[in-house]
């Protein structure tokens, strides 16, 4: 294993553990579901404002990229230091959107330096490795809560982001800055479309899900979640693959996983207006499975392919989803808002309603952007 892939599978450990334990559930402990939403605003900002900043040169996306784990030594050991609600509401969402915003700037233009593979082989590797820690990071949850000691979650976590910063970091010669600023370019808007679209269907249906899961299931039922939902998809996909053509597989998956998106996201809102939470945590689960399992790898290699171009820019992919993950949110603010004033107070069902909503209209986008990449020759070309 590369050493670069070695940190990422620690670095995707990590987030699990600060994610699952620290992040939304400590925000949400502290002041509830208000203390939730006043997370998701700060990550979301921070998160856009840091990935900009990284990409204004060279110099400073590498740098980012090397230094990014220290921002999670310090969400691990926080808790030592303060434990007033706005360490969980304000200071751990900044920590781990700069971390986000740090690192995912500069890691795939990184990875394309550093491997001898083509883009599919390259792309498959990373979605491989990002099942195998999403499992390994779930059961070490699970064995905490199990043996008690959910508690040094945290800890573990910084101990383990210190052992990927001191990894040295290699990887290839060239440049990172590989993507077209023309963002009229036909291919840029398709671009958009495709990482804007599942953009929007993983922010939505992932903090939908943290709402009624911290509220329902607790910290193993998430990590159980993800962990099994990205390994099912993922099997999914691979079988496609084995039984056709890499064309006729990617072509094929790209319609299976938004239909099963789509079926999950259904269950959901079915669920939710029948007050079965059980059945909305099954619902998540079918959808992450069709998102991160199958639709992930294919969003990363169709938008990075067709981003290439002059322009000299940094991580745009990423930026375009950091980006539109904004503006969504202020949607959803500003419709709460207005709700808000209608009906006297935060209506639960209304709240995750209108993203749930909003991600099924993404999934009609989905099929949209595979007859028009057909149309350009794009599956053909490029997945």
């Amino acid at each position: 294993m590369h050493l670069e892939q070695l940190r990422r599978v620690i670095l995707r450990i990590v987030t699990s553990l600060m994610n699952l334990i620290i992040g939304p559930s400590g925000a949400w402990y502290a002041l509830g579901l208000e203390g939730l939403c006043g997370y998701i605003i700060v990550n979301v900002f921070t998160k856009l404002i840091v990935a900009e900043f990284s990409a204004l040169n060279e110099k400073i996306s590498r740098l980012g990229y090397r230094i990014s784990p220290i921002f999670l030594i310090s969400t691990g050991f926080l808790p030592l230091i303060t434990s007033n609600w706005y360490t969980f509401v304000i200071i751990v969402p900044i920590l781990l959107a700069t971390y986000v915003g740090l690192f995912w700037t500069g890691f795939h233009g990184i990875r394309k330096l550093r491997t001898l593979k083509n883009e599919r082989e390259s792309v498959k590797t990373f979605q491989h490795y990002e099942i195998v820690s999403t499992l390994l990071a779930a059961f070490l949850v699970l064995f905490l809560k199990q043996v008690e000691m959910v508690s040094y979650a945290g800890y573990i976590g910084s101990i383990l982001a210190f052992i990927a910063l001191v990894i040295p970091m290699k990887i290839g010669e060239g440049t990172i800055r590989v993507s077209s600023s023309d963002m009229l370019n036909e291919d840029v808007i398709l671009a958009r479309l495709t990482t804007g679209s599942f953009g929007i269907i993983g922010f939505s249906t992932v903090w939908c899900m943290r709402i009624i899961a911290l509220e329902y299931a607790g910290v193993s039922g998430i990590a159980g979640m993800v962990a099994l939902s990205s390994l099912g998809g993922h099997i999914i996909s691979n079988l496609n693959e084995k039984k056709q053509s890499p064309e006729a597989a990617d072509s094929k998956n790209w319609i299976w996983g938004t239909n099963i998106v789509a079926t999950g996201i259904f269950i959901m809102i079915g669920s939710l207006i029948l007050n079965l939470e059980e059945f909305f945590l099954a619902g998540y689960l079918i959808t992450r499975g069709g998102a991160s399992g199958i639709l992930h790898p294919l969003e990363v290699r169709i938008s990075g392919e067709l981003l290439i171009g002059d322009g000299n820019e940094i991580g745009l992919r990423e930026r375009i989803k950091f980006r539109i993950q904004t503006k969504i949110m202020f949607f959803y603010l500003i419709s709460n808002y207005m709700l808000y004033n209608l009906v006297g107070e935060i209506n639960l069902v209304l709240l995750v309603l209108l993203p749930l909503v909003t991600s099924l209209s993404c999934c009609k986008l989905n099929f949209e952007i595979i007859n028009n990449l057909k149309t350009h020759q794009r599956v053909q070309g490029l997945i």
